[in-house]
Order: structure tokens, then sequence, then C-alpha cells
């Protein structure tokens, strides 16, 4: 008992860096836009606004279970993340945006007890980032300089949250009913784990909502793809791989220009294989749970 519960410490160690680096799947697929009372297309592009700061929240919940020689273990994990965006105009074509972070925190519930709270060293600090029309990130390099540190799974930076932050937007018009397709590939690199996911998403505008007064784009996504995981913690080579299937809703303010609400849901079913000290592989079932949207 001993031995897996140390083991199942490590690996919990190891769980909690895939949730620091907020590996949630909600920003890989194209979103478009339509409008239910007219039939031509609309254009989505992000813009914000340049005096009024758009505040967002950010909440992630993941239940993880792993079956460690014949014992189920399941870890509990929470993160969250908020901070204020407002436009500070163009850079060549693309967006400028100034960004202060506000939150950021982990939970984990686990059989060897609760640990995490709040990252205080962030909170006040003030970026820029420059991202495409589409949202596509094209320099982050200011919030790699904003760098913290998680106990458990060392040390990490800002960038990771806006590497998957801003959903993309389709580079033409689209109708309402329009459907497609999206097939992309995603990483993410720290000191010591490295992220690839290949993410398929089918995609429909759905029609168009008017939230609190802002006429908003509503598209679905159904999600389905591949995780790999390399990480080194505590001594252990670890290797976290499996597919998943979910389901993604977004809201985007049409006339605005940025987005109110996007929820996803995740389902991965993999394993989890240590190669160093020795080799041994678990079974691995992970649900998540994520939230990001605009607060008052």
């Amino acid at each position: 008992m001993k031995m897996k519960s140390l083991l199942h410490g490590k690996l919990t160690n190891a769980a909690i860096i895939v949730v620091t680096l907020n590996i949630s799947f909600s920003a890989y697929a194209q979103k478009k836009p339509g409008n239910t009372q007219q039939t031509d297309a609309i254009k989505l592009e992000y813009k914000y606004l340049k005096e009024t700061p758009v505040k967002y929240l950010s909440i992630s919940k993941m239940t993880q279970i792993m079956d460690i020689q014949g014992q189920s273990m399941q870890n509990n994990i929470s993160l969250v993340f908020g901070c204020s965006i407002k436009a500070m105009g163009k850079k060549d074509s693309d967006l400028k945006l100034e960004i202060k972070l506000d939150t950021l925190g982990r939970v984990v519930e686990s059989p060897m007890g609760t640990s995490g709270g709040s990252v205080s060293d962030i909170q006040g600090k003030v970026i820029n980032i420059v991202i495409s029309p589409d949202g596509r990130e094209t320099d982050i390099s200011e919030a790699e300089k904003v760098i913290y540190y998680v106990e458990g799974s060392g040390e990490s930076n800002v960038s990771q949250t806006f590497m998957e932050f801003f959903p993309i937007l389709p580079a033409n018009p689209v109708k309402i009913g329009d459907t497609w397709s999206t097939v992309d590939t995603v990483g993410g690199k720290t000191a010591a784990t490295s992220i690839i996911n290949l993410v398929n998403s089918n995609d429909k505008l759905e029609g168009i909502e008017n939230i609190d007064g802002i006429e908003c784009a509503r598209i679905s996504s159904t999600l389905s793809g591949t995780m790999t995981i390399n990480t080194q913690n505590q001594g252990m080579d670890v290797l976290m791989k499996g597919t998943y299937t979910g389901s993604a809703t977004l809201l985007f303010a049409i006339k605005e220009g940025y987005f109110i609400k996007q929820a996803v849901t995740t389902k991965v079913t993999g394993s989890v294989e240590i190669s160093s000290p020795e080799s041994m592989t678990f079974p691995l079932v992970m649900d998540v749970n994520t939230v990001n949207e605009v607060k008052k």
C-alpha cells in the first residue's frame, strides 16, 4: 500500500501539470456566425473595446480516474483564471491587446489530501499580446515572461493560458445553418512537459441570440481527437496519451468583436505509461468541463 500511495502521489502531481497548462481543447474549433433576420453572410472578427476592458473568468473542472495496480484512484482538480482585456490598436493587420491578469489558482482533491490555492504572484500584472483578426496568437512573448510556480508541478508561465484562450474565427463570411469541419494540431511546451493535441471539429452556426442587448452568434461544435503528453516529474518519465470526444458552444458578439462565453466538455480515455525508473502502464479516464465567460 505504501508503494501505491507514493506512486499515486507522483502521478497526481503529473496530472496537475496538465491542468496547470489549461488543456481544455477549447480554442481549436473554427467558429462561424449568421443572422436570424437576414440571408446575407456575416463576417466575425476580433476587435475588443479601447475604453472599456472586457473581464473574463475561466473555470475548469477535471475528474481523473486511474487504476493503479488494481486500485482505483480519483483526483478532482479545479483551475480558475481571470483577466481583463482591451484593445490597444493595430500592429500591421493584427490586433494588439492589453491584458491585466487578475486571478490564477488551482485546487486538487485526491486520496492524498487537498492541496493548492491561488497564485498571487500574477495578480495585477499587465502584458500585451497580439492576435490576428480571426483569433490566432501571433505574439505572446510578454506572457512568456510572467513566470509563476505551482507546488508539485514546477515552474510555468502565462503564455500557456493564452495559447488556447481565443476561439478561432473563420476567414470568410458565413450564414446560419452552415456546417464545416476543422482539423488542427496544437502543441504546448514547458521546461518539463510537451503536449501535442490532434483536434477534429465539426461545427455549425445555430443562429443569432440577443444576450443583454448584444447580438451574438451561437456556434455548436462536436470535438474528437488525440492527446499526447510527455512529462518528467519527481524522477519519473511519464507519457499520458488517449483519445477524446466532446462538444463546445460559443457565443460571439458580432458588432463588438469579442466572445461572450465558451463552454467545452470533453472526455479522454487512455493510459499513463511510466518508462523510468521502471516500466508500468495504467488505464486513465479524464472528464474535463471548462467555461470561459464575460463577467460584469
